[in-house]
Parts: C-alpha cells; structure tokens; sequence
C-alpha cells in the first residue's frame, strides 16, 4: 500500500542518475521526518496539516499526494510576487521498520529568486507545522532532514 524506502530510493537514484546525464544535478529538495510511527497516522497528519494550511491535495498513489498552493499562471505573469507551491508528500516504509514523511518541493526558476525563496519558506513552514503536529500526537521522531 504505501511506498517501501528502498524503492523510493531507487527511483529517486535514478531520477538524479538521469539529471546528471543532462548536467543537472539534484531532484526536488525539500524536507524528511524519520519517525517510528504506522504509515497511515503519518499520512492522516501530514495531509490534514496541508490542508488546514490551506494547500489543494490531489491522490497521486498510496502513500503519495501532491499538495498544491497558487497559481501557475499567475507565478508566470507576475513572478516572484506569487509563491507557486507544487509540493510532493511521500510516505515511506524503511526495512528498519521506521516511516519517513517526505516533502519534496519545487523549485519555480521562473519566479526568479524572490519566488523561489517565498516557496522554499512555504515549504519549510509545512515542513514545521507538520513536526508539530505530529508531536502533538505523539509520535517519536527520530530525525528531520533539510535539503
């Protein structure tokens, strides 16, 4: 049902695999809680904190949401005074029997470097306020992942 952390990390080995080819060289950043908690207390939080802030949830598959907030076409006529947020939420299962919570977010270039800033803290406020809810639940989390 979920997605299992070995599996994520060969897609996402194989996405960068793929960048670098092209002379790029990473996927989307963004954050990662490491915790002990089920997969499907996880998921409930992390998609109820979205959508208290207000983010749009589209089902992509078990385990994996896509959170969206703004326009496209208005980040694309006004720049950087939208932030266009197209955020990736993934559960993962690792074999260690931990479950991470990942939030990959976007990186609208377009938007220049105020844009990409003003998504960047977006994503970092989700990233905070769905630590914080899941303290208030009280799941243990083992460790948060910046990048």
């Amino acid at each position: 049902m979920y997605v299992y952390y070995s599996d994520f990390a060969q897609v996402r080995k194989r996405r960068v695999d793929l960048l670098a080819r092209h002379g790029q060289t990473c996927v989307m950043p963004g954050h990662s809680y490491v915790t002990t908690a089920a997969p499907e207390l996880l998921e409930r939080i992390a998609l109820a904190t979205a959508a208290e802030m207000e983010f749009t949830i589209e089902a992509e598959a078990p385990g994996r949401h896509i959170a969206r907030k703004g326009s496209f076409v208005a980040s694309l006529l006004v720049g950087a005074f939208v932030a266009y947020c197209d955020f990736r939420l993934v559960i993962a299962l690792a074999p260690d029997s931990t479950s991470h919570l990942i939030i990959e977010r976007n990186t609208p270039w377009w938007t220049g470097f105020l844009g990409v800033n003003r998504v960047k803290n977006r994503a970092r406020e989700l990233a905070d306020a769905c630590g914080n809810a899941l303290v208030q639940a009280g799941v243990q989390i083992l460790a948060r992942n910046d990048a």
